[in-house]
């Protein structure tokens, strides 16, 4: 499996998923920047330590060499220093090629050492790179599984176009007019005059109306407390 980062921000920390099996490959392109580090680093870190340490150093206390390391057990092992071929001003191409007991290191195509394995490289868990350097890509190649980030190279992949979303006009508002209110005219009845009649007196009759009683119907309120 091929696969690659373009641009990443520095520093940079990718996972490599079930480490470095033999003949994998990963290819770092960049520029060299004059800056307070000095160089820059490359490392392969596994749980507990660092598998495999590059430090490219630029005349950093007059030095202007590689150097190759390992860290196990909280302690560095004895560097191993090496022909830098990086140069300020010029793009370079560091390949670092894991091989059955050893990985081997490149710069532009000149091979610029070996180094045994202090770890399993099955044990690497990610990739990182800090220091001044600006990185143009990582080249993945030869691994088990896509590592975190970057795209994946060699599979055919069908860009399709998305479907356009078009908005359905919106229709206009319907103006409702109420229709005209026909208020009848009230019209005041004309009576004739009556004449007065007197009755004679008479003691009143009076009924006694039956009580009423008007009872709201029961009804039971359940509250819900939140």
């Amino acid at each position: 499996m091929v696969h690659v980062i373009e641009n990443p921000p520095i520093p940079l920390a990718t996972p490599i998923f079930e480490g470095m099996k033999d003949h994998s490959t990963v290819e770092i392109h960049g520029n060299l920047l004059q800056g307070p580090q000095g160089g820059f680093t490359v490392e392969f870190p596994t749980k507990n330590g660092v598998a495999f340490h590059i430090s490219v150093r630029m005349g950093l206390h007059g030095q202007n060499t590689i150097v190759f390391n390992n860290l196990a057990h909280g302690r560095w092992h004895r560097e191993e220093h090496h022909h830098n071929h990086i140069v300020f001003g010029r793009p370079f191409c560091l390949k670092i090629h894991n091989e059955h007991r050893r990985y081997s290191v490149h710069v532009d195509g000149h091979h610029i050492g070996h180094y045994h394995h202090h770890k399993s490289p099955k044990k690497i868990v990610a990739l990182t790179i800090r220091g001044d350097i600006r990185v143009g890509k990582v080249h993945f190649e030869n691994f088990k599984h896509h590592n975190g980030g970057g795209t994946e190279v060699g599979v055919n992949v069908v860009a399709v176009a998305p479907t356009p979303v078009i908005a359905a006009p919106v229709p206009p508002a319907q103006i409702v007019v109420p229709p005209p209110q026909y208020v009848q005219p009230v019209v005041q009845p004309i009576y004739p005059n009556v004449q007065q009649f007197v009755y004679p007196t008479a003691t009143p009759v009076i009924y006694t109306q039956p009580e009423v009683i008007y009872m709201d119907g029961y009804h039971r309120h359940h509250h819900h407390h939140c």
